[in-house]
């Protein structure tokens, strides 16, 4: 007998959420019920665009975009694997992008499938799961979908360190004699373990003050992420915006722990966020998220089924395959001469005399200070969070993913650290703005690739200059 499938769509009109990171707008969400579709009987509806795309014979640029029930904490929407559609390309006939759903099913990449550089903007049919998931109206009506621009790595090596006696002061990594001093530098040309310590041949630093040295000891395991294996991350730092609407989806008791405001000078140092109405509003929502500890910034990884990145992977996304030279900051050059990327006397972080992104290329990085691979503000603006190899704790991280569930407002990732203390599992690389307006030194507000002065240190939960940025594996 000749089975019938009898069908209804009904439309859920949706409060239409906008993203704030850059110039990523997601809009015009709605869900549709349809009963004709296997593993899933509601599908999401929403325009999504952002400028500035690229996909070149190097890397590509892309959008992680991932979904939440009614703004429940551990409500996280799980996809089905395929059959998802592109309803409208408004703006290049032809360029379909590639839509690549997360094998854990927690959200997916959007990106140009071809050769591509210019804005894009789509309508897409995203299919939720809801043979595994109980999905009612309820939650339906509450559903909001949340995006974030990343970057391509590829596979494949890199040099890691600064060939000049400063870097090596400042604890910037180098390829140990049999006495543990440096001869020459190393290449990451695998995954696997890599030796630590003053013997020959092994990756070994240190640093002028006993504080910020680490333990100096190893190995690195197999399963800790070096960045020879493709991952993605961030193009931009972790905004204000974006930190709003995470705050947004937290239960009220949630918030304590995770909100920054409390802080006297919270407002006159950068910060912009407030509570109005009942919720987190941030007034200059594309300012990057400074005063955030590095628990916050797990919390948010987890959230947004992401995951933090190494500090080997930092020097892969900002170096890429290049030699490194002397003092190297991301854009390729050793000084700031051609430098239009500013933060303000108001804060705001911003090109200046004009500049648009859309004119970044390869020959003038140094003007954007964009990195090999066109990520942004890798170095100044806020320091980078990264997962150091300075102490054991920061050495047991494999590279999990978030899955958008939270504890009491804490990640739930075993490998992943707990805390924000002196041996956290974390350090900082890329320096930061302390002071708007102040004299520039080796780390405020910019920082060589290879100085990892604090690559070790886990001080400092929340500050003026501290920031982040989440990545993820790519697959």
């Amino acid at each position: 007998m000749k089975k019938v499938n009898y069908y209804f769509t009904l439309f859920i009109f949706l409060t239409a959420f906008t993203s704030t990171a850059s110039d990523l707008k997601i809009e015009n969400v709605r869900a549709v019920n349809r009963g004709d579709v296997p593993g899933s009987s509601v599908s999401v509806i929403f325009d999504i665009q952002w400028k500035n795309s690229w996909n070149n014979d190097k890397n590509h640029d892309a959008v992680w975009v991932f979904m939440k029930f009614n703004g429940y904490w551990n409500n996280h929407v799980k996809l089905v694997p395929d059959g998802h559609r592109v309803l409208k390309n408004r703006l290049i006939v032809g360029s379909a992008p590639k839509i690549e759903v997360a094998a854990d099913s927690t959200g997916f990449f959007i990106y140009p499938e071809k050769t591509f550089r210019g804005n894009v903007s789509y309508k897409l049919q995203i299919l939720i799961d809801t043979a595994s998931q109980q999905v009612n109206r309820n939650k339906l009506t509450g559903l909001t979908v949340h995006g974030i621009e990343m970057v391509y790595i590829p596979k494949g090596p890199f040099t890691i360190g600064s060939p000049d006696e400063a870097a090596i002061k400042r604890a910037s990594f180098y390829k140990s004699d049999e006495n543990g001093k440096p001869n020459g530098l190393i290449t990451i040309s695998s995954e696997l373990e890599i030796p630590v310590g003053p013997h020959k041949d092994h990756l070994y630093y240190w640093s002028e003050r006993p504080l910020y040295n680490g333990d100096q000891k190893g190995p690195i395991p197999a399963d800790y992420p070096k960045g020879y294996k493709a991952f993605y991350i961030m193009k931009y730092e972790l905004t204000q915006g974006q930190y709003a609407d995470f705050l947004n989806t937290l239960p009220d008791n949630w918030t304590y722990l995770r909100s920054p405001i409390a802080g006297r000078g919270y407002y006159k140092k950068r910060g912009n966020i407030w509570i109005i109405d009942g919720k987190y509003v941030a007034e200059s929502p594309n300012r990057p998220m400074n005063y955030i500890s590095f628990t916050d910034g797990l919390a948010y990884s987890d959230w947004a089924a992401l995951r933090p990145i190494t500090e080997l992977e930092y020097e892969k996304a900002a170096r890429g395959p290049s030699k490194p030279i002397p003092a190297e900051f991301v854009w390729g050059t050793s000084d700031y001469n051609l430098l239009e990327r500013y933060v303000t006397q108001d804060a705001e972080l911003v090109f200046s005399n004009h500049i648009d992104e859309s004119q970044l290329t390869d020959k003038n990085r140094a003007v954007f200070g964009a990195s090999y691979y066109w990520v942004m503000d890798l170095s100044g603006s806020v320091w980078e969070k990264v997962i150091t190899i300075g102490n054991p704790v920061g050495r047991t991280f494999k590279g999990s993913h978030g899955d958008g569930k939270l504890d009491f407002g804490n990640a739930t990732n075993h490998d992943w650290p707990k805390s924000d203390n002196e041996v956290g599992g974390f350090g900082y690389r890329g320096g930061g703005y302390y002071q708007v307006g102040g004299f520039y030194g080796d780390f405020n507000p910019h920082s060589p690739i290879g100085y990892r002065y604090y690559g070790s240190w886990s001080g400092g939960p929340r500050y003026i200059a501290y920031g982040y940025r989440a990545g993820r594996s790519a697959e």
